[in-house]
């Protein structure tokens, strides 16, 4: 119509121009939603099975905020925004007020909708999406007063609308929504970062980059995320708590431990075949063992990610790495021991624990990449994938409450350089720490290493007003 003036409303050529306008209207809103409804449908199955392929990764934007069973959540969400912002505008004008009350009765059943299934992934987007419902729930009652308000005035003259609505005027209407909208808004601002808070505190394994959980995922056709390769009388119990505490750091991964999932003892291989990482847990007797070696072979024939845990303790049935090597076939070892596997040693000690089970959980980058979360289809293309749990050691800054010295004795070899590496790991900067180190041949606090000359190594705090740690030969 800018480029022929002469086209007049109500004309024979102004028709065919406002069903074309029209349908350019409808198909921009429904075309959305119609689109994003079928992409969603067609991410139903990869995305139950935690199979992810091209199409889910490439449609992520619409579903990774919202929890597996919930995650056509955002075609809803558009629905309610066409809905509020579009489609109600075709009830006519001359009846806008019910324009307000079906809007009202949206609002307030999406309200009722997210507290109740809380579709969001994270506990703080769930609480402030309610939040943000509730806000314009409020707004919409605000107009239906303010509404019915101006109508009393307008059509019964003489009449009092606060006999009705107990409002004296229009801006205490208006005022009364500001309040009640500020005072919702900071009651869910102080819910969502309380419940964020209680969140982080649950030891779980978080991806570094994000803080939040990291999202496991499996190829298709398999069962388990991990296999628990290990003999009984050596292992059992070690690989129970591996099992144990992965379920706790890592909620939905799936391991398989043969006292809870084994079935049949002639069908390892297919168990190994279904399984996405194998974990060999090296204990002394493990590459005697029979159906070890069927585990091992499997593994090795089918090219499986592995993951080697040493048992170093020999009261539990440990041994040294070579001792354990020697223990393997010739024809095994260079498989094993010599790919660059990502290895570490089960400790008992949670600190120290909780270490292994990182390492179970996500290779260093050293090694050959093979953990569990990097073998998940979400992670292919990472080649590192840096985790912390909350409130572990690594997460912590290191300092002393009060100035300390530490006494490196030159009598002992190498005593200097462990004094250096303890100093490193508290600050870069010592002063900082609140740590100093002395070389002298006397500490500060009196003592000699003649007083201590049968012990290697010794840190002893002394009573005085400046603690100090002394290292003897």
């Amino acid at each position: 119509m800018r480029q022929d003036a002469s086209v007049e409303c109500g004309s024979d050529d102004h028709g065919p121009i406002t069903a074309l306008a029209t349908g350019f209207i409808v198909l921009w809103p429904a075309g959305s939603l119609v689109l994003f409804t079928s992409l969603l449908a067609a991410c139903y199955k990869p995305l139950q099975a935690k199979t992810p392929n091209a199409l889910t990764r490439a449609t992520a934007f619409l579903h990774r905020e919202y929890e597996t069973t919930w995650y056509w959540w955002e075609a809803v969400e558009l629905a309610r925004k066409l809905v509020l912002t579009g489609f109600v505008l075709l009830i006519p004008e001359e009846r806008a007020f019910v324009r307000l009350v079906v809007a009202t009765l949206i609002c307030s059943c999406y309200a009722v909708a997210l507290a109740v299934v809380r579709p969001y992934k994270r506990v703080e987007d769930n609480v402030l999406a309610v939040a943000t419902s509730l806000v314009l729930l409020l707004l919409f009652l605000g107009t239906n007063w303010s509404t019915i308000f101006l109508g009393i005035q307008e059509r019964y003259q003489g009449a009092d609308p606060a006999d009705v609505l107990g409002f004296r005027s229009l801006n205490v209407i208006v005022d009364s929504m500001i309040i009640l909208v500020a005072v919702v808004l900071a009651f869910f601002l102080v819910g969502a970062i309380v419940a964020a808070r209680r969140v982080a505190k649950i030891p779980t394994i978080r991806l570094v980059s994000t803080k939040q959980p990291p999202e496991l995922s499996i190829v298709r056709g398999l069962t388990w995320h991990l296999f628990n390769s290990h003999i009984w009388s050596t292992g059992q119990d070690a690989v129970k708590v591996i099992k144990g505490e992965l379920e706790q750091l890592l909620p939905n991964i799936k391991v398989f431990l043969d006292v809870d999932d084994l079935k049949d003892i002639g069908a390892l291989e297919e168990y190994i075949q279904s399984s996405q990482v194998i974990l060999f847990f090296l204990s002394q007797g493990y590459f005697r063992s029979k159906n070890c070696l069927r585990e091992v072979r499997s593994s090795l024939e089918k090219d499986k990610p592995l993951v080697l845990v040493q048992e170093a303790d020999p009261e539990k049935g440990g041994g040294t790495l070579q001792a354990l090597r020697d223990e393997c076939p010739e024809d095994l070892q260079p498989a094993i021991f010599d790919n660059d596997w990502p290895l570490t040693i089960w400790y008992r000690i949670d600190e120290f624990q909780l270490i292994s089970l990182k390492i179970i959980a996500e290779a260093p980058p050293a090694t050959a990449s093979s953990a569990v979360l990097l073998c998940s289809p979400n992670f292919l293309d990472r080649t590192s994938l840096p985790l912390c749990v909350s409130g572990e050691l690594e997460s912590q800054s290191l300092a002393f409450s009060k100035p300390c010295t530490l006494w490196a004795s030159p009598a002992n070899a190498g005593s200097l350089a462990l004094a250096d590496e303890i100093a490193a790991a508290f600050a870069p900067d010592r002063e900082t720490a609140g740590l100093t180190i002395c070389a002298t041949g006397v500490c500060n606090c009196g003592s000699t290493r003649r007083s201590r000359r049968r012990r290697k190594l010794l840190f002893s705090k002394i009573p005085a007003s400046a603690p100090c740690f002394c290292a003897y030969p």
